[in-house]
């Protein structure tokens, strides 16, 4: 049986800290030429797109790009900025960096775009029923599918749990600004999956983000009456998936 043929997309992932990308072969979903540049999170729109730019630049010309952004998207618009300058609120995100870029855009929450990566090329592949992706970071996303479709912009990182958001409790920045140990950082993500289970009863619960690089410190502490796996792109999902978008029509 032949290999199916080379189809390149670029794939941006615009982090809390960092903005990645590299070229991505949608058909088997590998990743090549790679770059990153530090994300202006509180800087202007035209800072960010100024950095998901000098990022891009270095890619060849005319190839499509996907743009995974820590908002939801609706129709290529921002409708919210949790950890952004509120100022992208209500700007036509996908028109705005297909102007600046030269190249056509299709804009995407970041947690859907690492859904969709992991959806067809990593841990969720071929599965069916309710399937919950988070994406540990700077804060908690969500992406969730059934039976293969996803339901865009969940966004239950903002789902209270307590007191408090889910975020706001287990967030891997939150381990660091409040000097969590593994263990105490594990309760509280616990706490959320347990909250999260019992809202949507999923089938499986995919964890991706930088922190799944490291599970040795915590995956056997994790506690959750689903079935629950690391992701297999892990913290490239993002990229993997905003690239695989292109393919699919702006979200």
């Amino acid at each position: 049986m032949s290999k199916p043929m080379q189809k390149l997309s670029i794939g941006v992932d615009v982090g809390g800290s960092s903005i990645k990308c590299a070229l991505v072969d949608t058909a088997s979903g590998q990743r090549l030429e790679r770059h990153s540049v530090p994300t202006p999170a509180q800087g202007s729109i035209e800072d960010m797109l100024e950095s998901i730019a000098s990022a891009v630049d270095k890619l060849p010309a005319a190839l499509p790009v996907g743009l995974a952004f820590p908002s939801v998207i609706v129709r290529g618009t921002v409708r919210t900025a949790a950890h952004l300058n509120k100022g992208w609120i209500g700007r036509p995100l996908g028109e705005l960096a297909s102007r600046r870029l030269g190249r056509a855009v299709t804009a995407i929450n970041d947690a859907d775009a690492a859904g969709l990566g992991e959806q067809r090329y990593g841990a969720a592949r071929d599965v069916r029923g309710t399937v919950l992706l988070l994406t540990l970071g700077t804060g908690i996303g969500s992406a969730l599918f059934i039976n293969g479709q996803l339901v865009p912009n969940t966004e239950l990182g903002h789902l209270r749990v307590g007191d408090r958001e889910a975020e706001e409790r287990a967030a891997p920045r939150i381990k660091v600004e409040r000097d969590l140990s593994w263990d105490a950082w594990t309760d509280e993500l616990n706490l959320v999956l347990r909250e999260m289970h019992a809202l949507l009863w999923p089938d499986l619960v995919i964890l991706c983000g930088g922190i799944t690089e490291e599970p040795e410190n915590f995956f056997s502490k994790l506690r959750c009456e689903a079935e629950l796996r690391i992701g297999t792109l892990r913290a490239e999902a993002g990229i993997a998936g905003a690239a695989l978008a292109t393919t699919l029509g702006d979200t």
